[in-house]
């Protein structure tokens, strides 16, 4: 890593030290015999990458003091990680060498102990999360006409049926199904009410 021209931050909240920083690429390639010729790439299934970090934050910094000031509360930063966590928001984690945005917050440790006093060693493990946009296009779509001859298929009859009624109708035939499938329309048939 570079001397660091600013403190390591997530969202804004900027810690004393970044202790640790380990960053992993991980994939999923295919088990089975590929044919030859056969694009692979498309079979590699890039897996979110993993951001593990150790920070430390203090009540009085020793580093970035001319941005801190002499006192700090680190229970206070503390919180705001937390409240990030319990809100899942999407986060950006900065430092002099990079910026890895679209990070979620997968795990931390928050312990206190005798040995760092008011202090906090957070290890955190975030993950990046790929956004996606969704767009929209215009598709053109045309149908060749069929056959040998090239001509159109043609359309549905719409012809007139033995009861005179026009097939074509939805609304009629629908109504011609409930009629038939009715054993009261058989009966009212042979006393001759639809006649």
């Amino acid at each position: 890593m570079s001397r660091a021209k600013m403190p390591a931050s997530i969202n804004g909240i900027e810690f004393d030290v970044l202790i640790g920083q380990s960053e992993s690429y991980q994939a999923d390639a295919p088990e089975y015999p590929t044919e030859e010729g056969y694009s692979v790439s498309d079979s590699i299934i890039l897996k979110a990458t993993p951001l593990d970090i150790t920070v430390f934050i203090s009540n009085t910094p020793v580093t970035w003091q001319q941005r801190f000031g002499k006192t700090r509360n680190a229970a206070a930063v503390v919180e705001e990680l937390k409240r990030l966590y319990f809100a899942r928001e999407l986060v950006t984690f900065r430092t002099t060498d990079g910026s890895w945005p679209n990070m979620a917050i997968v795990s931390m440790n928050i312990a206190k102990s005798a040995e760092t006093g008011y202090a906090y060693e957070i290890p955190i493990q975030l993950k990046q999360v790929r956004v996606t946009s969704a767009k929209t296009v215009t598709v053109t779509i045309s149908f060749p006409r069929g056959g040998a001859t090239g001509t159109n298929a043609g359309t549905a009859s719409t012809s007139t049926t033995a009861s005179g009624k026009n097939s074509g109708s939805k609304k009629e035939s629908k109504e011609e199904g409930k009629k038939t499938s009715s054993i009261l329309y058989g009966l009212a048939d042979t006393v001759g009410l639809f006649k």
